[in-house]
């Protein structure tokens, strides 16, 4: 038995060169953290032969919520060795960055207050303040309002589904939600005028430690 691919023309995949989408004028460049704009998110339907008297059963992939133990995320394994790395001599903004992944809701958004901050990491508010202004400047950590931020989703990413809202949406009825996903929730932000540009391109500054010269040495 084999599983065929749709024959409903508007299910066909488009060429490659009809799936990419133009490029924008002044468009972020492609990093080590951000894909490259008009890549194809979608691959072909695949074809798997069985041998006789075998039958194959399809089922959905695990989500982000579907693992022991809770939620969990998705993080740029490079990105994890740069912060280990560059964050040695401040286990302060260290800390403070651990605990905003680990507190993220669907799409990377965390409501807390710089305070409620601090008093779960037993830090002076003084250093959680000093701790977010310098994840802010990296680019890592977005402030969308007084106690509610947004990680970077090019290094961290918490998948699920998330609300949205719909003003015509009857008062009765559940919220509406959409499932998360990484590179449209990448173009979404890029496109917010009131996100800085550090946070949209996410042009880390280098990891390497410099070796010391000769003379030096």
């Amino acid at each position: 038995m084999a599983a065929q691919p749709s024959e409903d023309p508007q299910r066909q995949r488009a060429p490659d060169s009809e799936a990419a989408e133009p490029q924008r004028k002044n468009a972020p460049a492609p990093s080590p953290y951000r894909r490259a704009r008009g890549r194809p998110r979608t691959r072909p339907a695949s074809v798997v032969k069985l041998p006789e008297g075998h039958r194959a059963i399809v089922e959905r992939n695990p989500t982000s919520v579907g693992f022991l133990g809770g939620a969990f995320s998705m993080d740029s394994l490079e990105f994890l060795k740069w912060m280990a790395i560059y964050f040695h001599d401040d286990i302060a903004c260290l800390r403070t960055f651990l605990f905003l992944m680990g507190s993220q809701e669907p799409g990377g958004t965390i409501r807390a207050t710089q305070q409620q901050i601090a008093s779960d990491l037993q830090l002076n508010r003084v250093h959680v303040n000093r701790a977010i202004g310098r994840l802010y400047g990296l680019g890592l950590v977005h402030m969308v309002a007084r106690g509610l931020y947004q990680l970077n989703p090019q290094v961290v990413l918490r998948g699920g589904t998330m609300e949205v809202e719909e003003p015509s949406r009857p008062f009765n009825r559940k919220p509406a939600t959409r499932k998360v996903d990484q590179l449209d929730l990448i173009e979404e932000l890029s496109d917010d005028p009131g996100i800085s540009e550090e946070f949209k391109q996410l042009m880390l500054p280098s990891r390497a430690r410099k070796k010391p010269k000769a003379s030096e040495g």
